[in-house]
């Protein structure tokens, strides 16, 4: 028994379902007919191997069914979101540290607290800390990404 591509993998119950709910979904926009629902539903339900269902979308746009052996469709909102500033804790800590270090100077000043100038230090660093752990989750998002997808999130 040879393996004679990655199309030939067998499929489970699982991948059978999926395409059946993938050809529910053509079936309600109206990109299917009745009794061709009704064909490919019999093909993926008898289907054996990842070609014989990847054959029945070849002419329908997402979704389609993950198989064994093939790449998921990659969306750009579902791999990588963008971010919004103030998504993150992060950013919304570094948006408040400048008005909380006129606080702390504030204070500082009338306690009598020498070099109470130094609280907008604190401003800088507070934006760095923020920023660089988000900008580290984005990388460690990206990193499973093929290098071509990574290089068209780039641009």
């Amino acid at each position: 028994m040879t393996m004679e591509g990655e199309g030939k993998l067998r499929i489970g119950t699982a991948e059978r379902e999926a395409a059946a709910a993938a050809l529910n979904a053509h079936l309600e926009a109206g990109r299917l007919g009745v009794e061709e629902y009704a064909d490919r539903s019999a093909v993926a339900a008898n289907a054996v191997t990842a070609d014989e269902l990847s054959a029945l979308f070849t002419d329908l746009p997402e979704p389609h069914p993950a198989l064994p052996g093939t790449a998921p469709a990659v969306r750009p909102q579902a791999v990588v979101q963008q971010r919004r500033f103030g998504s993150s804790w992060g950013t919304r800590i570094a948006a408040a540290s400048p008005i909380l270090a006129l606080i702390l100077f504030f204070v500082l000043n009338t306690a009598g607290v020498p070099m109470a100038w130094l609280a907008f230090l604190l401003i800088p660093l507070v934006g760095a800390l923020g920023f660089s752990k988000e900008r580290q989750d984005e990388r460690d998002e990206r990193r499973g990404l093929p290098e071509e997808r990574r290089d068209e999130l780039d641009r």
